[in-house]
């Protein structure tokens, strides 16, 4: 009888002990659990968490911002994805772009596969792909009177509205290019370009543990097991004194 004491006593508080430690890392798991169920409501594939240990921490390379491209009263510095135009941020996971040039009402962006066409507030209108332009890749972007001009691969080609393209001669044009930044711009623009990963992402690998590496996974897989052994502790120290008053 002594002995089966010292057993309940031993279970008892081990099992509240582990109860305990348990309590944070269910409530973790139920959290991510409910927001993972919920993902397309709160939109977390489209949500980006852009912080540097974040980035360090998944081995993300963050390349900081080194050029900026100007035309007219606008300004574009790109690095890692993002694009900050006229300074806010436009856009995740962009292309690199290779120059911006101005129309009568419009200005746009070009990368060496798509050009993106805003208004002079800074809303994008339409983004323009291999069929909507005269070829690619494109080369280099710039305007002159009026008319936005690229250089392709397969020569210079003209348009008034962005739409409809024709044959141009390259002579005299001067082409969007960048300018480096300064010491200080770069400092200033490093954190606000940081790489990006998906809140999904990350509430994913922290529900599963590979957020913390192969150790985080086995972490969970402790976790489980020590969720079967409370299960079956308090179900046998729920039993046995029932039990005792049954034979008594």
């Amino acid at each position: 009888m002594a002995q089966r004491l010292v057993v309940l006593r031993f279970l008892r508080r081990w099992h509240a002990r582990l109860g305990i430690a348990a309590v944070l890392f269910f409530l973790i798991l139920a959290a991510t659990g409910v927001a993972l169920n919920h993902g397309r409501d709160f939109r977390l594939d489209g949500r980006y968490l852009h912080l540097a240990w974040l980035a360090r921490w998944y081995g993300i390379k963050a390349d900081p911002p080194k050029n900026v491209f100007r035309s007219g009263r606008h300004a574009l510095v790109a690095a890692n994805g993002r694009w900050l135009l006229d300074g806010r941020v436009s856009g995740e996971n962009l292309p690199q772009p290779i120059g911006v040039a101005e129309m009568a009402d419009l200005f746009v962006v070009a990368s060496d596969s798509a050009m993106y066409v805003y208004r002079h507030d800074g809303g994008l209108v339409e983004r323009l792909e291999r069929l909507a332009l005269p070829a690619l890749p494109l080369q280099a972007v710039g305007s002159r009177d009026g008319k936005l001009i690229l250089k392709t691969a397969s020569g210079t080609f003209a348009s008034a509205d962005a739409v409809s393209w024709k044959p141009a001669t390259d002579q005299g044009m001067s082409w969007s290019q960048p300018t480096q930044l300064t010491e200080a711009d770069r400092l200033r623009l490093r954190a606000t370009l940081t790489p990006g990963i998906t809140v999904q992402q990350v509430l994913l690998d922290l529900h599963s543990g590979r957020i913390f590496g192969r150790y985080g996974e086995l972490f969970v897989d402790l976790m489980a097991v020590i969720l079967a052994a409370l299960s079956l502790i308090g179900g046998w120290l729920f039993i046995m004194p029932r039990h005792r008053r049954e034979r008594h």
